[in-house]
């Protein structure tokens, strides 16, 4: 913008001599912003306008953080400032994994890891337990017919075959769940008879 425009002394008086902001300029001669850049091209801005650097020291102190392995999460709360502003400064720096800081980060989230699946496992077991009452509660007791039908299944799919060209017979149940080898022992020290009484 030439120095000929009539506003352009004007403004450059008000930048100069009265120190004046661009938008108390802008305020002052009732223009657009774009204008008043347009004809303060060249002349630095006030000092008092110009926004201080106070976040350096932030940002180094960001840096050593990051150098003795803290997190951008970490740093956001240890610097109070926001997460983006932390990764912004940070995040070009990959953690050192062999850290001591690496290594506690680590060792909290395994142990919040724990803690999460013992509350899942307690609820898990919870149900399964109470799963195990009701088809309890539902079958009842099994009478020796039920038992000899039950054990003979099992032992058709978990049980150990005998061979014709093998005669030699060993009885072998291979299913290691704790409540079907307990049924099928009930199965095999059933006498014949009990059965045939039910």
């Amino acid at each position: 913008m030439p120095v000929t425009d009539p506003l352009a002394a004007e403004a450059r008086r008000l930048r100069v001599d009265e120190q004046l902001s661009v938008a108390e300029i802008r305020a002052r001669l009732g223009i657009s912003r774009d204008r008043v850049y347009a004809l303060l091209r060249g002349i630095p801005p006030p000092e008092w306008t110009r926004r201080p650097r106070a976040r350096d020291d932030a940002r180094a102190e960001a840096l050593r953080l990051r150098a003795v392995g803290r997190s951008v999460d970490e740093i956001a709360v240890r610097l109070g400032v926001a997460k983006s502003t932390a990764y912004r400064w940070v995040g070009h720096i990959p953690l050192d994994a062999s850290s001591d800081a690496a290594a506690q980060r680590r060792r909290a989230a395994g142990a919040r890891r724990a803690l999460v699946w013992a509350g899942k496992r307690t609820l898990r077991e919870a149900a399964e337990c109470e799963a195990r009452r009701r088809a309890a509660d539902w079958v009842g007791a099994l009478a020796s017919r039920e038992l000899l039908l039950v054990g003979a299944v099992l032992y058709m799919c978990e049980g150990t075959k005998s061979r014709p060209a093998n005669p030699r017979y060993d009885l072998t149940f291979t299913n290691s769940g704790i409540r079907l080898v307990e049924l099928f022992v009930r199965f095999v020290e059933t006498r014949p008879g009990e059965a045939a009484m039910s």
